[in-house]
């Protein structure tokens, strides 16, 4: 089965309102084995909604619209969904006293443009929700399902879970399964784990997708399969051949920061900052995640205050770690140093020193330090380089 999902409403193209339903219906539908194809976010206009759902059952079986059920007349989803089904609204006495029940429950006055939520399209079978004011509703025809779900996310996912996934399972026949694992890679570019794995990316089943974001980079693994056990096995036969392929710079299914944590932790090791970048790329970095923070003894900010080339730098790194790291008491100790000077592609050299008790590993790159996204990258580059040690692992 092939599905689409229609975001509705007006304050979600405004940005006042962020689609989180989308997001979820996504990963349940994958969960229950039916494919996601297209997400599509609709203002509050009938021609539009209806256009939407017109052009959704061309491309697939099934089609799920949350919001635009409430009472307001900017709620058009009811009528839009009718027009696209080419159905007049019905309007259902006992949805209007379902309705008036909870108002009463809730002891307040219904008001008459509740009395709105009352209609369906005909034919359609509605999906009472004991959550709110707004009756869901499901239409078939030879072209494919409509479902309709409330905007408001608690409802929505209850009605989901309590009538579509039923729906989908007792009268689609859906029986297959879709499993999605995430690992995650550092210390490669994307386009090198892109060739590593290219052949992985082109096959259906199980699918590689790679998406990358401050020198991080998430690999999926999804399987479809009939059973959990049968889709859990395609995909660690997928994860095998990219651990193999990736080695040390595969990560497995924590991230990059929270692998830090944890390996400061089991190892019972605190650590010092001696930063030259006054944005401290670096210090946001480890701050982010709390377990860290909590392992950090002292940092010091010092911006290069004289000229410096590409060597210096990687001296002042390591002199800054040492001296944190004394000041400190700390057990480990990370430096890091811009250099004063430019490439011609705008790039400056950064260096990296982690000051351990074994000695000292170095570690320079160039960074685009006129960018935040530039500067976020050297955060996960020192975090790398921690991470590296503290897994003895060489660089």
């Amino acid at each position: 089965m092939d599905a689409e999902i229609i975001a509705i409403g007006s304050e979600l193209l405004l940005g006042v309102t962020i689609d989180t339903n989308s997001a979820y219906l996504a990963r349940q539908l994958a969960a229950a084995g039916v494919n996601v194809y297209r997400k599509t976010v609709i203002g509050d206009n009938a021609k539009r909604i209806e256009q939407a759902v017109r052009e959704a059952l061309d491309r697939a079986d099934l089609v799920i619209c949350t919001g635009g059920l409430g009472p307001t007349l900017d709620d058009v989803t009811r009528e839009a969904v009718a027009a696209a089904f080419d159905r007049p609204l019905e309007f259902h006495q006992e949805l209007l006293d379902q309705i008036a029940a909870r108002f009463a429950a809730m002891n307040r006055p219904m008001s008459e443009s509740n009395r709105r939520q009352a209609y369906v399209p005909a034919g359609a079978r509605v999906i009472p929700n004991p959550r709110g004011t707004a009756p869901a509703f499901l239409v078939e025809d030879a072209r494919g399902t409509v479902i309709v779900l409330p905007g408001v996310p608690s409802e929505m996912r209850y009605l989901f879970e309590t009538a579509v996934i039923p729906y989908l399972r007792e009268e689609r026949g859906i029986t297959t399964v879709i499993l999605v694992r995430t690992l995650h890679a550092v210390g490669l570019g994307e386009s090198v784990i892109g060739e590593r794995i290219a052949d992985l990316m082109q096959q259906a089943n199980p699918s590689v997708g790679i998406s990358a974001k401050r020198a991080r980079y998430e690999l999926r693994i999804g399987a479809r399969a009939e059973s959990q056990a049968e889709a859990e096995a395609l995909i660690a036969q997928t994860e095998a051949i990219i651990r193999e392929r990736l080695g040390q710079y595969l990560l497995g299914a924590e991230e990059l920061p929270v692998v830090v944590a944890r390996l400061l932790r089991e190892r019972n090791l605190t650590l010092a900052l001696y930063e030259g970048i006054i944005q401290a790329p670096v210090l946001h970095a480890l701050l982010a995640t709390p377990e860290i923070e909590q392992r950090l003894r002292g940092v010091e900010i010092h911006p290069l205050d004289r000229p410096a080339d590409e060597q210096a730098a990687s001296d002042l790194a390591a002199a800054g770690a040492s001296t944190v790291a004394d000041h400190w008491q700390s057990d480990l100790a990370l430096g890091v140093q811009p250099a004063s000077i430019l490439n011609e592609q705008g790039f400056t050299a950064v260096a990296f020193a982690l000051v351990t008790p074994n000695g000292e590993r170095r570690l320079t790159r160039p960074f685009d330090l006129r960018s935040a996204e530039g500067r976020e990258f050297i955060g996960t580059a020192a975090l790398d380089l921690l991470r590296r040690y503290l897994a003895e692992e060489p660089e």
